[in-house]
């Protein structure tokens, strides 16, 4: 199944872009969320640890418990409830009163309020229910969030959300009493607002590389890097074929081929004779992609499949998000 080296440098290059945007290490709240977008929990928990980073979110109580293991101050669970057994230091978001309703008493929470996504969260005519059903069930309200749709699409439709939190903010504030932190921004929404305003930002894609507008999509950079090892080597012959369904035909005598370890059962999406890619030595990837191997012409021991999501995500029509957390879980991850 090849394996992923996690670049240090790289890693520690894009939070200080991020530290310096926001003002403090501590307003930024990494998204290990999705197994850290295909990064690996562990290995980004203690990379962003050893850096300083305090704050972090995940998509349930499986992935809250695997980052506590490292020293967080916060782990905000966006997408599942507490149960008996939580850790209290855990944080759980809020999506609808339904949740208040269903949420355990006395755990922290973080009420998000739908100001556009159309998603989830409670709209801002439910903000007085909300408060007075957190109140009676003597819930802690650690904070109040909301998230930007097209942070790095449409400034005008971002500034209206904006404005429709912060008066949203103040209402809560009419309410409730004690303090608690608030947060808006996200990779690409953190260069749209006015930072000072606001605790922390959501920072996710950015942390690991990517940024999706122009101005700045190079000021980070790539954290992760795919590679395969060789699993056997030939010698083919012009109009030899190569993989499932004969597509790829060797074009002279003396070709030499090796199958690689990666394919679509470790997250690799399947190539075939419409589709094209090549690795970081512009070697093609020949014919279709298999289960768990694929062809490159050559010898090479180890091979470099992507340092980059982009390209593939060209290739399939598609966003490097989808590339980077398709990537299998099990694949073994290198911090370098």
């Amino acid at each position: 199944m090849g394996y992923i080296h996690l670049n240090k440098k790289s890693f520690f290059h894009n939070a200080d872009y991020y530290t310096k945007l926001l003002g403090d290490t501590n307003k930024i709240c990494i998204a290990l969320k999705d197994n850290a977008y295909g990064h690996g929990i562990e290995p980004m928990a203690q990379l962003s640890t050893e850096y300083g980073i305090k704050h972090t979110m995940v998509r349930n109580i499986s992935e809250a418990n695997r980052a506590s293991k490292y020293s967080f101050e916060t782990i905000l669970v966006l997408y599942e409830l507490p149960t008996e057994d939580c850790s209290k230091n855990y944080i759980f978001s809020l999506n609808s009163l339904s949740d208040i309703h269903r949420c355990l008493p006395r755990y922290k929470v973080e009420l998000k309020i739908d100001t556009g996504m159309g998603r989830n969260g409670i709209l801002p005519s439910e903000i007085s229910e909300a408060i007075k059903l957190i109140q009676q069930k003597q819930l802690i309200l650690n904070g109040v969030f909301t998230h930007f749709s097209c942070a790095d699409e449409d400034d005008e439709f971002t500034k209206n959300q904006e404005k429709l939190f912060l008066k949203s903010i103040n209402k809560i504030k009419d309410l409730h009493t004690k303090p608690f932190r608030i947060h808006c921004a996200n990779s690409a929404g953190s260069h749209k607002v006015d930072t000072t305003l606001y605790d922390m930002a959501r920072i996710g894609i950015g942390l690991y590389g990517y940024l999706d507008f122009e101005d700045v999509k190079d000021k980070v950079l790539p954290v992760l890097s795919f590679h395969a090892k060789k699993i056997s080597t030939r010698v083919l012959n012009k109009g030899d074929a190569i993989n499932y369904g004969a597509t790829y035909k060797v074009p002279y005598d003396s070709f030499l081929v090796s199958n690689y370890d990666v394919g679509y059962g470790d997250g690799f999406f399947r190539l075939n004779e419409r589709k094209k890619a090549y690795t970081e030595k512009n070697k093609e990837i020949l014919g279709r992609v298999s289960m768990d191997g694929l062809s490159v012409e050559g010898d090479d021991e180890t091979i470099c499949i992507f340092n980059n999501a982009r390209t593939l995500a060209q290739t399939h029509d598609t966003i490097h998000y989808e590339i980077l957390t398709n990537l299998h879980a099990g694949v073994p991850k290198y911090i370098i």
